[in-house]
């Protein structure tokens, strides 16, 4: 049978006891290796802040980041945990610093708030237990691991947006000169008439002088090219297709060998022989339509690409957390049906759809014991939840939606008073899209089984935001919700994880 080795991470202990330091080497490497076989540290210790940024900044340069750092607020006579975090964190923003102490000022100098990254700092107060340091370990290890596997993926994907919209750039500057060159010709042929022959004749278009009754007068030899046929057999006869000024049209010709091609043909009211006649200047077009249909073909990959992109970040969440299977997509189901009763636009409801259908994704980088915990949450795995809006911002910031999808994940457990997080936003600070996500994913919750309790019940969770209506929730998102169940008789679907919406 193959040996499959457990991941191995790297953790640093700082701390000026060698006691401690010896503890956590018990915790972290015998006590690891006799409790959980599907987990190994590699531990390495130091006793002063400046020596752990020194082992932070080798650690970078061997590429062997540490995953967590336990760091002790209190080290004389050297810098204290909170200088020494910030050092390190400018150094390496991806790891998990828990800062211990013998004690939790009422005002540290260093909250969770004030950093560039809330997620990466956490604080533990002594005594500790030795179950405690290890499932800080445990947890955190596997976030880190999560989240450098989804930056991976973030960058994939931006590399392959980017080869799209470069070749889509090409393409535009090739058709803009092309409409740009057929311009400058038609300012030409108006010029002067005194070259008006010698300009037909030489001009690459094809040429065709029609008059009042649509009877060919005069065709040049590029006429001569597209229509596949001379002059002299054209001349006198009637042009079959419809001579229209006002705007361009393409015509389809069948040419002699059987070929098809398609030629713009543009018509302007001119004279000749001191008669109104008209002059259809014809180009074929038949390699420009090509390469238009090769544009569209390209902007509905990159659809494609994105969409089962985000399909596969949904998925990866609910995978992981299989008691809140589906909820992201009923979540957007309602979601989609709220922005469609206030009557938002098309494109606003496919972004209110989008943001919904991962509204959650964020809570990849949480461990999946905690998201299937059976029974209540302590507060610093509450506060790991809940920075998951945070993440899910992180993680689609720098991906160029046409709606602002990463700003509505940050904000959907914003509320109007206030009260809700990560930023404390209230009224109109929040996004609508995100008010609208926000109603969706508390009445879905309230309704379904979790592993901590049984379903509340629809009534219930539709009586909560009733409640909440205005303080909480906003109104117009809540009336529209209301009106849905109680008026249009909506209700959830089974599980669904296509991501088009049904507009």
């Amino acid at each position: 049978m193959t040996d499959i080795r457990p991941p191995k991470y790297r953790i640093l202990a700082v701390d000026d006891d060698p006691a401690i330091l010896d503890l956590y080497k018990q915790i972290l490497d015998s006590d690891a290796k006799k409790d959980d076989k599907t987990i190994e540290f590699d531990i390495d210790c130091c006793s002063q802040g400046k020596e752990a940024v020194e082992a932070v900044r080798l650690s970078l340069e061997f590429k062997q980041s540490y995953a967590v750092i336990f760091l002790d607020l209190k080290m004389p006579p050297g810098p204290d945990g909170e200088w020494t975090a910030r050092q390190i964190l400018k150094l390496d923003p991806h790891t998990n610093i828990v800062l211990v102490s013998g004690f939790i000022r009422s005002n540290p100098g260093m909250s969770v708030k004030q950093t560039d990254a809330p997620d990466k700092l956490l604080y533990l107060q002594k005594p500790f237990h030795r179950q405690e340091i290890f499932q800080f370990a445990t947890a955190l290890s596997a976030k880190w691991q999560a989240e450098a596997e989804l930056r991976k993926l973030h960058l994939e994907m931006e590399n392959l947006v980017g080869e799209r919209t470069e070749e889509l750039v090409t393409t535009n500057k090739r058709l803009r000169k092309e409409v740009e060159t057929r311009r400058d010709t038609e300012k030409a042929l108006h010029k002067s008439e005194a070259n008006f022959s010698t300009m037909i004749y030489a001009n690459a278009d094809g040429i065709l002088i029609l008059d009042e009754n649509a009877i060919v007068r005069f065709m040049n030899p590029a006429a001569e090219t597209i229509f596949g046929t001379k002059a002299e057999h054209f001349v006198g006869q009637t042009f079959e297709h419809l001579i229209s000024p006002e705007k361009p049209t393409e015509l389809d010709i069948t040419l002699g060998d059987g070929k098809t091609m398609v030629a713009e043909m543009r018509v302007m009211e001119t004279e000749w022989s001191g008669q109104k006649a008209y002059i259809a200047s014809l180009r074929d077009i038949t390699h420009r339509k090509g390469m238009q249909q090769q544009l569209q073909l390209s902007l509905d990959h990159i659809k494609k690409v994105m969409d089962g992109t985000i399909h596969a970040m949904a998925l990866a969440v609910e995978m992981r957390d299989p008691y809140t299977s589906g909820h992201q997509a009923r979540v957007a189901e309602l979601a989609q049906a709220i922005a469609e009763e206030i009557k938002m636009p098309p494109g606003d409801i496919e972004g209110v759809y989008m943001a919904a259908a991962i509204h959650d994704i964020g809570k990849i980088s949480l461990p999946a014991e905690i998201l299937s915990k059976p029974v209540q949450l302590t507060d610093i795995e509450r506060k790991m939840i809940q920075a998951h809006a945070t993440v899910g911002y992180e993680i689609l910031k720098g991906i160029d939606f046409s709606r602002p999808i990463a700003q509505i994940l940050l904000q959907h457990h914003e509320r109007m008073d206030g009260s809700g997080y990560p930023q404390g936003l209230g009224g109109k600070e929040i996004l609508l899209e995100a008010r609208i996500v926000g109603v969706s994913d508390v009445v879905e919750t309230m309704a379904s089984h979790r592993p901590y309790r049984p379903s509340i019940g629809l009534d219930k969770a539709l009586e909560e935001i009733f409640s909440g209506r205005d303080k909480l929730y906003d109104e117009q998102v809540v009336n529209a919700c209301l009106k849905l169940f109680n008026e249009k008789d909506f209700a959830f679907t089974e599980p669904q994880h296509a991501l088009t919406p049904h507009l």
